[in-house]
């Protein structure tokens, strides 16, 4: 990569963990975090790299994992007008014949925005990242192959998720359901072994890891601010946005039923719940 560039800055979590209010966050610190965004500001070219069809049935190879991550950085420094490979083209153009209107796939990016990707230019230099829920999903492929990559993970009450409508992660990614379990309790065991993967991973990664509590963060915004700052470093700028607001769901985690959770559910959700509290909190 060109060392212009600089490392990257990531953001991830569960679909529906707050990520948002973070990206927004990383822009007003500086940081440009992509011109192809949706409304949650997710970077839809990430989107179309790695929450592809072909990679939810079956897990990339390494030569795979080696070209997605190389066309995403790529369009989002150099830019890939006039420079994708035969193979990348191919790739894209499966990719979009798969996304609609004309494909059926649908993970929140459409054909135009492979369009806007392959045409994409270099970028003025300066400090960049990224916000895709997905991207923890990732994590260990993407730190392989972004040299400083520095990550934010952002957690959100197991008892909220688990009572979310947004179950995209769950379906793609999670286990196929081997017994009746309902969809809440499928939640829950998600929320929790995902988060701890990224909790384990993101402990080898040092202080280019780091963890926010969206309850916490939505209770005292400002310290959380000046603590994302300092993991940004000497390229962040700009004031807090005081105009944050926090989503009415905070707590709908109370109306889930206890009798609903075993015991080894609920243990397992709450030791993860005590790590998230010992890292994300200010």
């Amino acid at each position: 990569m060109d060392r212009d560039y600089g490392a990257p800055v990531a953001i991830g979590g569960l679909g529906g963990s707050g990520t948002r209010v973070i990206s927004a966050l990383l822009r007003a610190a500086g940081f440009r975090n992509g011109e192809d965004l949706n409304e949650a500001l997710d970077n839809r070219w990430f989107t179309i790299t790695h929450k592809r069809r072909a990679f939810t049935e079956s897990w990339p190879t390494e030569a795979e994992l080696d070209q997605a991550v190389r066309l995403f950085r790529d369009a989002m420094t150099v830019g890939l007008e006039g420079l994708l490979r035969a193979e990348d083209r191919a790739v894209l153009d499966r990719i979009r014949a798969d996304l609609p209107p004309e494909g059926t796939w649908k993970c929140g990016a459409f054909a135009d925005s492979v369009d806007r990707m392959m045409a994409s230019r270099a970028k003025p230099p300066g400090p960049w990242g990224w916000k895709e829920p997905n991207t923890h999903i990732f994590l260990p492929a993407l730190d392989a192959r972004l040299p400083g990559l520095r990550y934010i993970h952002v957690v959100r009450d197991a008892a909220d998720m688990a009572l979310s409508s947004n179950t995209q992660q769950l379906r793609n990614w999670g286990p196929r359901p081997t017994e009746d379990a309902p969809v809440v309790l499928r939640q829950l065991r998600f929320w929790t072994d995902a988060n701890a993967r990224a909790l384990d991973y993101g402990a080898g990664m040092g202080d280019r890891f780091l963890v926010i509590s969206y309850e916490d963060f939505c209770a005292r915004p400002k310290p959380h601010w000046d603590r994302l700052v300092a993991f940004l470093g000497p390229e962040a700028g700009g004031d807090f946005p005081a105009d944050l607001v926090s989503p009415p769901t905070i707590g709908r985690g109370a109306q889930l039923e206890p009798e609903t959770v075993p015991e080894a559910d609920r243990a397992a959700a709450e030791a993860v719940t005590a790590r998230v509290a010992a890292l994300g909190r200010v």
